[in-house]
């Protein structure tokens, strides 16, 4: 859904009554945000300090709201990410699907090949999704 798409008021509310009309979802994880500075679980014994020269991408919260939306659905979902982009539905193990990376623009034929199985997998899974609605 483009920002466009979104009505004024409850945009949520919009993003849930289009999902009701699909048979799958592709979440596509872009950086949208650099963290340069900044501290993970302040405070826990699993703090974490971004060190000096790094940063931290993050991508747009609305990735993690419209997969949560699709999965509730029982919606099968594509996922790709940028490098480092992580958290929520693009960590791994996090969703009952594998979350790939975005490919580079200019594939390899074995990689094209990969993410030719990759798309007819969850093809096939929206097909047997849309004929048995």
């Amino acid at each position: 859904m483009g920002r466009s798409d979104y009505p004024k008021d409850v945009p949520l509310r919009e993003v849930y009554v289009i999902a009701k009309h699909c048979h799958g979802g592709v979440i596509l994880g872009f950086k949208q945000f650099q963290a340069k500075a900044g501290v993970w679980k302040h405070g826990t014994k699993e703090e974490k300090v971004i060190p000096k020269g790094k940063s931290v991408p993050f991508p747009s919260p609305w990735n993690q709201l419209e997969a949560g939306i699709l999965f509730g659905l029982k919606l099968p979902l594509l996922i790709f990410r940028e490098s480092d982009v992580c958290g929520g539905i693009f960590d791994i193990g996090t969703a009952e699907v594998f979350v790939h990376s975005i490919p580079a623009a200019i594939p390899t034929a074995g990689k094209k090949e990969e993410l030719k199985e990759v798309f007819l997998k969850w093809y096939a899974e929206v097909s047997r999704h849309y004929y048995s609605y």
